[in-house]
């Protein structure tokens, strides 16, 4: 698979519009390659400290955000695998914040560990998505009822972490 353009709006839920729209003009084998790169780069210099300190009042803590993008990235490839090996798949959502708060993302180790987890993770997708045609990529499901195509997953899972990248740049410029 060399390329995958943009999916239509009949291939995912609105809720999912700016995600998709913050990866117009990027290339998603490129993205996934590097995005892992960009936000170890951008949480190198954290300090141990830092990692469980809530990122403002009532937010979740650094170490919340790693595991939340981790759960959410495994759930997105969860979601592609089961639509590739069964079109029309009726699929749950999940509430992340259940999910942070039973994750239980503290100390260095588990920071450590979410770290690797994504780059992992993203060498998988990217591997998947280099096995698919493109028929594959507009297979569809449905999440909550809602249609959604895996070409659109992989526009989700990086629109994702695009925005979790400019947030976290933002605070730790501050």
């Amino acid at each position: 698979m060399a390329e995958l353009i943009m999916p239509d709006t009949t291939e995912y839920h609105a809720f999912y519009q700016g995600y998709i729209e913050q990866m117009k003009g990027y290339s998603i084998p490129e993205r996934l390659s590097i995005q892992g790169f960009l936000l170890e780069e951008l949480l190198k210099a954290l300090k141990e400290d830092q990692l469980d300190q809530p990122m403002a009042p009532g937010k979740w803590t650094l170490n919340q955000v790693l595991g939340h993008i981790l759960d959410t990235e495994k759930i997105m490839h969860y979601r592609i695998l089961a639509i590739c090996r069964d079109p029309g798949v009726a699929l749950t959502g999940f509430d992340q914040d259940a999910y942070v708060e039973r994750g239980r993302f503290r100390g260095v180790e588990t920071f450590q560990s979410n770290m690797n987890g994504i780059l992992l993770n993203r060498n998988l997708l990217r591997f998947f998505l280099d096995g698919l045609d493109e028929d594959q990529t507009l297979l569809k499901g449905t999440i909550d009822g809602h249609p959604i195509s895996v070409r659109a997953l992989y526009f989700i899972i990086c629109g994702h972490m695009q925005h979790h990248l400019y947030l976290l740049e933002r605070y730790l410029s501050d």
